[in-house]
């Protein structure tokens, strides 16, 4: 695992940009090599990572409020008031893996950590510290319990993930469940901006074999979206 607290040149999905004030969040990238030849294709990667994710953060958080993951590669906080209005909740986490020549992939997290509310990009990101997550007393990542909070969630999400790649390859179908368990996206409204500015309303009801959102249409039928945004409507 590469990691930085202090990313000047961020890259998201679809090529937007991944603001990270310095000190306060981490970029991190794990090298995962032979994954895909079994059951399960590495289009299923960054689902995997989100449920390692979940998996760490969600022990920090009181009762209540939920960590998942909004379909293909977010992970958000989501209150008890959230849920109750139908809100997905707040990022806190995005996702990003790219295939290398060889057949590698570089996954990519971005984790905010204890970035302050007025220091947030948007009113929709949130972090540990925002969020109300147990950061102990850490205010930097750079001082003492900072750093013990960084270690942590690296060691956490980083083994997490190394233990569901593996378990991928002898029960894909405990992965998936796994994965669906985590999911905020299946069973809710959503709206898919689809490539060409096509617009699609739907609910989500299950994943398809290579990670795709199966969306029933209110015509009837079913849409497979393997690419696009997904917004939850309330």
């Amino acid at each position: 695992m590469l990691a930085t607290s202090d990313q000047t040149v961020g890259r998201g999905r679809l090529g937007r940009d991944w603001v990270m004030p310095p000190d306060t969040a981490v970029a991190a990238s794990v090298l995962i090599r032979n994954f895909g030849r079994g059951e399960m294709p590495a289009s299923w990667l960054p689902l995997l990572a989100g449920s390692a994710v979940v998996s760490a953060l969600q022990p920090l958080f009181t009762e209540g409020v939920r960590v998942g993951v909004k379909w293909p590669n977010d992970v958000h906080v989501r209150t008890e008031d959230d849920a109750e209005a139908g809100r997905v909740g707040k990022k806190l986490c995005g996702i990003l893996c790219e295939m290398l020549p060889d057949g590698a992939v570089v996954v990519g997290m971005g984790i905010n950590l204890l970035i302050p509310d007025w220091e947030l990009p948007t009113d929709r990101a949130t972090s540990l510290l925002a969020a109300g997550a147990n950061v102990g007393e850490a205010g930097f990542l750079s001082d003492s319990a900072g750093q013990d909070l960084l270690d942590r969630v690296l060691r956490d999400v980083c083994a997490e993930l190394l233990r569901l790649v593996d378990l991928a390859s002898g029960d894909p179908r405990a992965v998936r469940q796994r994965i669906m368990r985590h999911s905020l996206t299946l069973g809710t409204e959503v709206r898919v901006h689809l490539p060409g500015d096509q617009i699609v309303d739907g609910r989500a009801r299950k994943l398809a074999d290579d990670g795709s959102l199966v969306v029933d249409l209110p015509t009837g039928g079913e849409l497979t979206v393997s690419a696009g945004d997904v917004e939850h409507l309330r």
